[in-house]
């Protein structure tokens, strides 16, 4: 008995584990390298011309060497991306 309600407990926490990694998938299609952080998760990398994900929630971000900044939100499995529009890094979702 004490197995199976050791087993069980653990196999939520697996569940409980893939909700607090959810992400969102991000297209940077600037000349600009962003430092994000979303969610929870701070320090996150999303460089010029790439595709990453990135923790879901809150978007904050800044280019440190031009000071350009982006923010938003995004949910889990959303599909985002940043364009230059006319020198103004902007963020939308796909």
């Amino acid at each position: 008995m004490k197995l199976l309600i050791a087993a069980t407990a653990f196999a939520a926490s697996l569940g409980l584990a893939s909700t607090a990694s959810a992400s969102c998938r991000i297209h940077n299609d600037t000349k600009w390298d962003f430092k994000v952080e979303s969610g929870n998760t701070s320090n996150q990398s999303v460089g010029a011309h790439t595709t990453t994900s990135i923790a879901a929630g809150k978007i904050k971000g800044v280019d440190s060497k031009s000071g350009k900044s982006i923010s938003g939100q995004c949910k889990d499995g959303d599909s985002l991306e940043i364009k230059d529009e006319g020198g103004i890094p902007v963020m939308t979702v796909k």
